[in-house]
């Protein structure tokens, strides 16, 4: 196929009846087909690369899988792993998914890749297993392989330049403009697998806008094109749609045209400029990327809950569909991989492509944030029944992040730092003064517990400049401490580099210390998993990796426990099975259907804690499991037990009182 494209003309990459007949193979193929380095784009024209043309001059079929390779996961990497030991597609699936982070759940991605090796005799296919050959061997070893379980992507890192309408829209981006895009909470795109997914889609519908368009021949055309959208109102909603992404504009009361980035993208024919149109026309787009890298793997819904915070036009999240159809299109574009049904992360040209955009942070978005600890700060913009005031992390994080650039009063960032480590389970007091130590905090309990001394730094510019670390000693020695918090919003290289590497200190950044800080609503760690926080084995930029984990595994097995109730549920619901009964295995399968893939070990677990007596919403007997209370239900008894344990404590408190006013 390939070795036809490169004896072939240039292919137009947006001919517009052209293009999907281009060597019998459609626009999708074709992405796929740059995407693997084997066809590249020079000004408006599809050419085969310089790469795919010194394979088809030479015949030499090791080119083909070295090209392969440098852009396409899991090319030599299943080499690699078949060069121990012969293993069939399932095996190698498997390895994909665990030790790569790849989101595959059929074996349809190894069967693509190993056609290519096979083919070309990399490897060869007998007994049902896979055999790296000689040849594969001489191609293994000139190859630079990923390592497992990192960000490797199947694109290329090289960012195609905004140009003409496109790259005006980008200049104009500043701090206001970007407040006044659309929030973009109902974003409909009609495409299908069908018809060759949400980029042709965008595509086609732009291009029926070009010159103009009515409103009667819009619907008319989305109705007879798109099996899904066979209403009126289904039309009008991506209609809609277009709109709101930047892709067409009202000419007249009763016609639409193509808006000039959208027409600059049709002509490129660049999945970027898309990208960069949209990002420039609805919130919460290309901050996502960011979103993604700083935090680690946010799911769909923890997105939704972040959404809040980058769109000043509403008080309430975007919903989980609203981020799913930003998902698609960035996925689409190449600048995030998905993990799994719910979790993404950002790819190496995600990464470059958000750091030339102009994006909103959440400050900028929300610069009246409510701070005080009257009314309490919600992200959904919807009021809690189920708090007693306000939520008090946020309010400590906020201080604590406002009191980083307090540089002329340093001892409200002192003060904070002390709040913000109690709040997280480490008891102190704020201490300071000429030559004292700033705080003094203490992990963990009893004998087993450590004292530790707190040193906060604050600096207007976000950025500590040098200072004395030698007098740290004589303080830890003042209160009985082994290790120094040092805590400030960023600290100079120099500084950095001696602190890190003093075995009494532990560098937390103040973003860091304010992140889990409000975590801790969500996704509250026991004080062992805080341990990296503090930990001065670590350098400060390790320790949000070593925390990431423990986020996940809390957010994966909320996740796991809500789909084991909302299962067994959907069981008790159906006709024909009696009392809703579910063996483990069954369970486990009916997880599996829905991506969750976890041992059975985990699954006990969480249905242990599902049928606790003070839960109680899962019922087991001999015939296996089943729900006695819904989804909702249980949501309720969960969080009643954190507001029992709040009254207990209040409880607690006033009763001395109590006890001395009796006679």
């Amino acid at each position: 196929m390939i070795g036809e494209l490169t004896s072939r003309q240039a292919v137009p990459p947006n001919g517009h009846t052209s293009l999907p007949q281009a060597g019998g193979l459609n626009r999708s193929q074709l992405q796929r087909l740059v995407r693997s380095g084997l066809l590249s784009r020079e000004g408006s024209v599809l050419m085969p690369s310089a790469a795919a043309r010194a394979w088809h001059r030479s015949g030499d079929p090791s080119l083909l899988i070295e090209t392969l390779h440098i852009n396409v996961r899991f090319v030599g990497e299943a080499m690699h792993a078949l060069a121990s030991a012969p293993l069939t597609h399932e095996q190698l699936l498997r390895l994909a998914r665990e030790e790569y982070d790849l989101p595959w759940s059929t074996t349809g991605p190894v069967h693509n890749r190993t056609a290519w090796l096979s083919v070309t005799g990399m490897v060869d296919l007998f007994d049902r297993h896979l055999h790296l050959t000689d040849s594969g061997r001489d191609v293994l070893a000139r190859l630079a392989l990923g390592t497992p379980a990192s960000d490797v992507s199947g694109v290329t890192t090289r960012l195609t330049p905004a140009t003409g309408a496109v790259a005006d829209l980008i200049d104009s981006l500043n701090e206001t403009e970007l407040r006044a895009r659309a929030d973009g909470a109902n974003l409909y795109i009609p495409g299908t697998s069908a018809n060759g997914g949400s980029l042709d889609a965008l595509h086609m519908l732009t291009e029926a806008a070009i010159p103009s368009i009515s409103d009667t021949d819009f619907v008319r055309f989305v109705r007879a094109n798109f099996p899904k959208a066979r209403t009126a109102a289904t039309a009008r909603t991506a209609k809609e749609a277009l709109k709101a992404l930047g892709l067409i504009r009202r000419t007249s009361s009763k016609t639409w045209s193509a808006t000039p980035g959208a027409i600059a993208w049709i002509d490129s024919g660049e999945a970027l400029d898309l990208a960069r149109t949209v990002h420039a026309s609805i919130a919460f787009f290309g901050e996502i990327l960011g979103e993604l890298d700083a935090t680690g793997r946010l799911t769909t819904g923890a997105l939704a809950e972040r959404s809040v915070l980058y769109l000043p036009n509403r008080q309430r999240p975007l919903s989980r569909a609203a981020i799913n159809t930003r998902l698609n299109l960035l996925e689409a574009c190449g600048l995030v991989s998905r993990l799994s049904q719910t979790v993404c992360r950002t790819t190496p040209l995600g990464l470059a492509f958000k750091d030339s955009l102009p994006c909103l942070r959440p400050e900028d978005a929300l610069p009246d944030r409510p701070t005080d600890t009257g009314a309490g700060y919600d992200p959904s913009g919807r009021p809690d029944a189920d708090r007693q005031g306000s939520f008090p992390g946020d309010d400590i994080a906020t201080e604590l992040e406002g009191a980083a650039r307090d540089s002329p009063n340093h001892k409200r960032l002192e003060k904070a730092a002390v709040a913000a480590l109690g709040y997280l389970g480490l008891p102190g007091e704020h201490v300071g003064g000429s030559g004292h130590v700033d705080g003094r905090v203490r992990f963990g309990i009893g004998a087993g517990s450590a004292i530790l001394g707190v040193e906060a730094k604050s600096a207007a510019n976000g950025r500590v400049v040098e200072q004395p670390l030698f007098g740290l000693a004589d303080h830890r020695a003042e209160i009985g401490a082994e290790v120094t918090l040092l805590i400030g919003p960023g600290f100079e290289r120099r500084m950095l580099r001696e602190a890190d590497d003093d075995p009494a200190i532990a560098v937390i950044e103040t973003g860091l210390l304010a992140e889990v800080v409000r975590r801790q609503e969500h996704t509250p760690l026991t004080l062992d998993q805080l341990a990296p926080l503090v930990d001065p084995a670590l350098r400060a930029a390790q320790r949000r990796e070593a925390l990431s984990g423990y986020w996940q595994a809390q957010e994966i097995r909320g996740q796991l426990e809500y789909a084991i109730v909302d299962l067994l549920n959907a069981e008790a619901e159906d006709p024909l099975e009696e009392g809703g009964w579910l063996h483990l295995t069954s369970i486990r399968r009916e997880l599996r259907s829905r991506g969750y893939r976890v041992g059975e070990d985990e699954v006990e677990e969480a249905l242990a804690f599902l049928a606790w007596d003070r839960i109680s919403v899962v019922q087991r007997s001999e015939r296996g499991y089943r729900c006695t209370a819904g989804v909702h239900a249980a949501g309720m008894r969960i969080r009643a037990l954190g507001r029992q344990w709040s009254a207990a404590a209040h409880h607690h408190e006033v009763r001395p009182s109590d006890q001395e006013s009796r006679p």
